[in-house]
């Protein structure tokens, strides 16, 4: 009642500001509201520094849906509750933002330092959100709050704070993250600084997936169980609790050479301004990670090994890496006649992995070096490119390289704007530590595996002004490394082709809007890469504008793949595995929901999954044993301050 009592109550207060607000006709909009020129933002290149404008986060259409899951892909598969371990089913869209195995679940959520927005502002600019879903005793709550300030116009200060609690709609389910940290940011016209502190923190409560399928894709056939809640289905597993946490500190800094040149800003003026030459650049991170799998009891019936300890699990790893970067370049104005940059770096990396059992410690140093070059146009609106090669010169990984590179131009086709972005790369790359060796309580393998080769093309044609694109990438994977149907690692001895299509397409008539995305996959082989054939995300929806300040958004949503045998996660390991039991997908998800946008705030209220249960279709898993959460009631609000 006190969440419903919120929402009124939010609802009420909205309609009464617009009311008041649209009684402002003789007060100055600028006093109201800041120009949204006043605050720019930035990601960085973590071995050069080198910046990317990215835009300051005033969505507006479906904010429903900006959610770390949803952001990063539009199909997952997970357990359904926001801050527990997935991984795309789109094969393009999945990453590997660290070096340390035990991370990849966690990727949606981390942030390292090449995530943080970097931030210049003329007033001190912050952000408030907080979403939530309903029923109770199952609520899922996340909030966000962000607070960053310019000392002056050379430097900037900030900091992040995120925190998700799910209780979960299935038992023995909850999962709860914490992670943000501080950045600091500091240029004038020869040194420039970028600082970040970030933590990352995950606790889950591991439940193995539903016992029984049944329970949800033919209720009626449940001897003695007339009716039932999602939390009254018995699970795999209780009593088990995974955790891991990350931290990252950076330090990005340049010095630029170059001198003061005057040009031409007028008729009869002219303006001294400085332009760079060379650089030198230094990066130093520490990265300090570590994931532990606890259980009360061992589930002897769920995992198919001989256990080294049959009273209870408590298993860990370690890996931190400290890492030196020493760059220098030729900025692109060193030459004035080709307009290209150029950088060479050499890169030191002192790495400990470390395998916890029992208390018992087995680890290990290994120190890497590395040496690359970069040639690169970033400036110019017609024509940017960039190509970049490295190779390990000492170390394990000795002999390991990538090579790189991409193009992005643009054509006039009568009064549109067509861009091209276009990408090839080919990569020899060792196999992970931890994939060669590893050691628990349920798990032990000692591997020797080969090299795995990938070489990668892409292209994607796009209209801004009309809000569509269309893309293509091809990848293909020799001495591919996965996890077989028993959980271990396994490498095939072979190539593995993936080919994805897909689309960006927003229609509008009137006041109606489709937005669209499409993805369409084919693998060369579905035992050991498998994917969806086809997977989609559109909704459907009503805009419009009250009062002349409050955007209004109803609408429905859905998303959809063709059934596949989807991988299934392991909790004692955090990987996901291939099975070929049960097909998952087929299922539309369908959600309803209202946004409101007024000035700087947010709000909007969601009932999702409203389908469950209709068109007798019940197979609605995510995963193997893993369903997606019942009909639930959502809801949000984000206020944005200038002051």
């Amino acid at each position: 009642m006190k969440k419903i009592g919120l929402l009124v109550g939010g609802v009420f207060l909205c309609m009464v500001t617009v009311y008041a607000q649209s009684q402002e006709g003789d007060i100055p909009s600028q006093k109201r509201t800041l120009p949204k020129s006043d605050v720019h933002s930035w990601n960085i290149d973590e071995r050069f520094g080198f910046k990317d404008s990215v835009a300051v986060d005033t969505l507006i259409t479906s904010y429903q849906d900006n959610n770390p899951v949803n952001n990063y892909s539009i199909a997952n598969s997970w357990n359904g509750n926001l801050g527990s371990p997935l991984q795309s089913k789109i094969y393009f869209d999945r990453t590997n933002k660290t070096d340390y195995l035990f991370s990849l679940p966690y990727d949606a959520y981390m942030i390292t330092p090449e995530n943080v927005s970097f931030f210049s502002t003329k007033t001190p600019y912050s952000q408030l959100v907080y979403r939530s879903a309903l029923p109770k005793y199952s609520e899922e709550d996340y909030f966000k709050a962000l607070l960053t300030m310019n000392a002056n116009k050379r430097l900037n200060i900030g900091g992040l704070f995120n925190y998700i609690y799910a209780r979960g709609q299935y038992a023995n389910q909850g999962a709860e993250l914490i992670n943000g940290g501080f950045w600091m940011s500091y240029e004038n016209k020869h040194y420039s600084g970028n600082a970040v502190i970030m933590f990352n923190r995950f606790k889950n409560h591991e439940n193995g997936g539903i016992s029984d399928p049944a329970f949800i894709l033919n209720p009626s056939s449940i001897v003695g169980s007339s009716s039932y809640s999602s939390k009254d289905i018995p699970t795999n597993l209780t009593g088990v609790v995974s955790g891991y946490n990350n931290d990252i500190y950076f330090y990005n800094q340049r010095y630029r050479f170059g001198k003061d040149m005057e040009r031409k800003v007028g008729e009869d003026s002219v303006a001294t301004e400085f332009v760079p030459i060379s650089s030198i650049i230094h990066t130093i991170k520490f990265e300090n990670a570590r994931r532990r799998y606890y259980e009360t009891t061992v589930p002897a019936a769920f995992y198919d090994s001989t256990f080294l300890n049959n009273s209870y699990t408590n298993d860990s790893s370690r890996y931190w890496s400290l890492k030196n970067t020493v760059s220098f370049t030729l900025e692109e104005d060193f030459n004035r006649i080709l307009h290209f940059g150029l950088a060479a770096f050499v890169e030191y990396d002192l790495r400990y992995h470390a395998l916890v059992f029992d208390s018992v410690t087995d680890g290990y140093y290994e120190n890497h070096l590395k040496v690359g070059a970069l040639i690169s146009k970033q400036k110019g609106k017609i024509l940017t490119y960039d190509a970049q090669g490295d190779v390990y010169v000492l170390g394990p990984k000795a002999g390991e390289f990538e090579i790189f590179g991409n193009i992005h131009t643009v054509f006039n086709v009568k009064k549109d704007v067509l861009r091209l972005d276009a990408g090839v790369g080919f990569y020899n790359e060792t196999v992970n530590n931890f994939v060669e060796h590893f050691s628990s309580n349920h798990f032990r393998w000692d591997n020797d595996f080969k090299n795995n080769l990938r070489f990668n093309a892409k292209v994607r044609f796009s209209v801004p002004t009309r809000d569509v694109s269309i893309g293509a990438q091809m990848e293909n994977v020799t001495n591919l490394v996965y996890f077989n149907t028993k959980g271990l690692p396994e490498q095939y001895d072979g190539n593995v082709q993936v080919v994805a299509l897909d689309a960006v397409a927003n229609v509008r008539v009137w006041r109606f809007h489709l937005d669209n995305q499409f993805v369409y996959q084919y693998t060369s082989n579905r035992d050991i890469l498998p994917l969806p054939d086809f997977s989609l995300y559109s909704t459907l929806y009503y805009k419009d504008k009250f009062f002349k300040v409050l955007t209004f958004q109803a609408g429905v949503s859905v998303r959809y793949h063709t059934a596949y045998y989807g991988p299934v996660y392991v909790p004692a390991t955090g990987q996901f595995r291939v099975q070929n039991e049960q097909l998952i997908g087929n299922y539309p998800v369908l959600n309803a929901y209202l946004n409101f946008h007024l000035k700087r705030m947010r709000f909007y209220v969601q009932y999702a999954h409203w389908n469950k249960g209709l068109f007798d279709l019940t197979n609605y898993f995510s995963m193997p044993n893993y369903p997606i959460n019942p009909g639930t009631f959502q809801f949000g609000l984000s206020w944005t301050f200038y002051n």
